[in-house]
């Protein structure tokens, strides 16, 4: 498990207590600033303000630990990825029947569309409503349109992302699940090309492959490796078998969906010693 985990897991993921999920806590203190912007009209202000200085930002931001550090203490918020099955059992957890779907800001600022995938959590509901009037598209969904999403979401090769408002001494409270990808994400961005790992980190899951039920199935280029938006899977034509490196693994789960044969399961990442510290 990661720190936060141990930290604030109660025996199990931070994201799966139920105790981070108080209603009093998405307000307190050391979580108000990311619960406003995040479920606030400060969404817009910071997200798309950050995003229009993004590229003339990248050379120099890289190398800019500072930069980073400033951003994380004022933003107090960051992603984590997680499978589907988990994301399922997140949404079962949080109080009340009421989701708000709203639009991607990054796929909308990078001229890829306008997609529904996020998805707010309670109190964020009624805040978001209130202080975005002028987002009239937006949806309010029941937990079982909710969790139908996901399957959804999970089937066209999206990345779950459970996003919190901050972590303090009383816990670390969820409040949207994203669903991005590599192309047009600025948190998967922010992590795949500068290294910056509170924008997302790694899931506490890595994937593993058994070659053996790999060389049963794919007869051609296989489905998975184009699933994988970190690089993590390879493909040998030699053998025509994939190898998964697992260091690069953020433990989506996305590339177990597409294979024929089965041969992918995901497996505790602390498994492997050396990413027992690396997330």
């Amino acid at each position: 498990m990661c720190r936060y985990c141990v930290e604030f897991g109660n025996g199990t993921k931070w994201y799966l207590n139920p105790e981070n999920y108080r209603r009093e806590l998405y307000e307190a203190k050391g979580h108000a600033y990311g619960f406003n912007m995040l479920a606030g009209a400060g969404k817009n202000t910071f997200e798309t303000g950050s995003l229009v200085h993004f590229e003339d930002q990248t050379p120099d931001y890289k190398n800019a630990m500072a930069g980073q550090v400033a951003v994380d203490l004022m933003t107090q918020h960051s992603g984590q990825v997680v499978p589907l099955e988990d994301a399922v059992k997140i949404l079962e957890m949080v109080p009340g029947d009421r989701f708000l779907l709203m639009h991607c800001s990054c796929r909308r600022y990078f001229g890829h569309g306008d997609v529904y995938s996020c998805l707010f959590f309670e109190p964020a509901v009624e805040k978001a409503l209130a202080e975005r009037p002028w987002e009239t598209d937006s949806k309010i969904i029941t937990k079982e349109e909710a969790i139908k999403m996901e399957y959804e979401w999970d089937k066209k090769g999206l990345i779950h992302n459970v996003l919190d408002v901050g972590t303090d001494a009383d816990g670390k409270p969820p409040i949207v699940m994203c669903h991005c990808n590599a192309t047009d994400c600025m948190p998967t961005n922010l992590r795949l090309a500068l290294g910056h790992r509170h924008a997302l980190r790694k899931g506490e899951y890595v994937a593993k492959v058994d070659l053996a039920k790999c060389r049963e199935g794919c007869k051609s280029f296989p489905a998975c490796v184009a699933r994988c938006n970190f690089g993590a899977i390879k493909y040998n034509p030699l053998e025509k078998v994939v190898y998964l490196e697992p260091t690069l693994c953020f433990g989506c789960g996305l590339c177990r969906a597409v294979c024929p044969t089965k041969a992918i399961e995901l497996v505790d990442r602390t498994t492997y010693p050396a990413l027992v510290d690396e997330w």
